[in-house]
């Protein structure tokens, strides 16, 4: 989710965690899960998230990590919800495939930032410039010389959240 100033954009298909219950009800319903492995899934999903939401930012200074490198760390945190007894193997691996093919909110063949080949992010992220570009031109005001009196940019960048 992208949130600018009052303004929130939700990614095409809803969060990721709205597109893992949706894909995992759906295996429900066609027998391929269990509803307990459902409940078990999405709670290690939640702690998962919970986890790295508690680690804050992570470091990009470097660059952004690769996609292997995501499912990686994505792996390992799933290791750590079989550890402690909240999902099982089996069901570590089916979140791991999950994962790997775009059915828990990542799209299919994107980078480390969701970017596709289709360009369904990159309208998202014209979409987004767009708000910017309009949130400039209203928040800028110039007096009848030509000199800029005020400016309020800085609270609409501090918003940013994807």
């Amino acid at each position: 989710m992208m949130s600018i100033g009052s303004m929130t954009v939700m990614p095409p298909g809803g969060s990721p965690r709205d597109q893992a219950v949706s894909n995992l009800s759906a295996q429900v319903e066609a027998g391929e899960i269990t509803a307990e492995d459902q409940d078990a899934m999405l709670e290690a999903l939640d702690a998962i998230h919970a986890q790295r939401e508690a680690s804050g930012i992570p470091d990009f200074s470097s660059g952004p990590p690769s996609e292997s490198e995501v499912q990686a760390k994505f792996e390992t945190l799933l290791s750590d919800q079989v550890e402690t007894g909240k999902i099982s193997q089996e069901q570590a691996d089916h979140l791991s495939q999950m994962f790997e093919e775009g059915e828990l909110g990542k799209p299919a063949n994107a980078g480390a930032f969701g970017r596709t080949t289709d360009g369904q992010s990159s309208a998202m992220l014209e979409e987004l410039m767009n708000v910017v570009l309009e949130q400039l031109q209203e928040s800028s005001s110039y007096d009848g010389n030509g000199d800029r009196t005020s400016t309020s940019i800085s609270s609409l960048l501090a918003d940013f959240k994807v």
